[in-house]
């Protein structure tokens, strides 16, 4: 069905603006010349159809948004939203899988504004410059892997070696792999050579403390729809998805507006909530 309010809200630039405008507050006519670069006159027309529509009331020289106003508007800006997001970097969207997020965060993926779709050097977003710049800054941070990245094990001691407040959850594919790890054939020929039976130690240790049934810091997921990595620290949020056909790609999204960390605090929850801590499987022996 047409909708005739869809006209008046979208087809005229000035009339979508002078809203979103409104939505911070009423504003007299003074404002709204100084606000937009357009002959009074020529907005006097826009003003009209609004107030006709009752999304907009004027009272003396004030305009502000009326009845339905904040409603639809706020609807709007989502939309908006949505459709900038998506128009900014069509081409990874369209070629990556987004079911393995909440449905009630899909719906308000618009709160990640301005993302930028960066190239992945390496395999593990810990490796990425900036990620982990960032990480090392911070003084909380929030991890979620569907694979074990063999780095993991270090870079958790590493954490905890500067006292930075850390969650993660790793899926439970993940979580199996390393106690495989873990278990590996201390006599398999790599092994029996004195430096790499050294460095092997030492990954074992580090493992281990992942693995430690007393590790209050490790939760393992065992949903089946989960993002390939989501990562977020106090200025920046790093989620990686998989493509469409399932397999890793070479992009990753960096988001930084508010608006952003929150709704990746949101999703680390929706995870966490859906999680175990790993004190609650069997404690692996070393």
């Amino acid at each position: 069905m047409k909708s005739k309010l869809l006209d008046t809200l979208f087809f005229s630039e000035k009339r979508k603006n002078l809203l979103l405008f409104l939505a911070d507050g009423p504003k007299s006519s003074g404002e709204i010349k100084e606000a937009f670069d357009f002959p009074w006159k020529s907005m006097i027309p826009q003003i009209k159809q609004l107030l006709k529509t009752g999304l907009v009331e004027k009272e003396g020289d004030m305009y502000r948004l009326s009845g339905m106003g904040p409603v639809v508007v706020a609807n709007m800006k989502h939309l908006l939203g949505t459709l900038e997001l998506y128009e900014e970097n069509m081409d990874y969207w369209k070629e990556h899988e987004l079911s393995s997020l909440p449905p009630f965060l899909r719906e308000r993926i618009h709160e990640l504004e301005r993302c930028r779709v960066i190239p992945l050097k390496n395999e593990s977003i810990l490796l990425q410059n900036r990620v982990l710049n960032s990480i090392l800054a911070s003084g909380r941070v929030r991890l979620f892997f569907s694979a074990f990245y063999s780095e993991l094990p270090f870079f958790y001691s590493e954490l905890l070696e500067r006292k930075i407040e850390t969650g993660i959850i790793i899926s439970e594919a993940a979580f199996k792999d390393m106690q495989e790890e873990l278990l590996e054939d201390k006599n398999s020929p790599e092994l029996k050579n004195s430096l790499f039976g050294t460095l092997f130690k030492g990954y074992r240790k580090e493992t281990g403390k992942l693995l430690d049934r007393e590790n209050r810091d490790i939760f393992v997921y065992t949903g089946t729809r989960l993002p390939a990595a989501v990562l977020l620290t106090d200025d920046l949020l790093s989620v990686v998805l998989y493509g469409k056909n399932g397999v890793l790609t070479n992009q990753y999204l960096l988001c930084q507006e508010p608006g952003a960390l929150k709704w990746g605090e949101e999703l680390f929850m929706y995870y966490m909530n859906n999680s175990k801590r790993v004190c609650d499987y069997e404690a692996i022996r070393n």
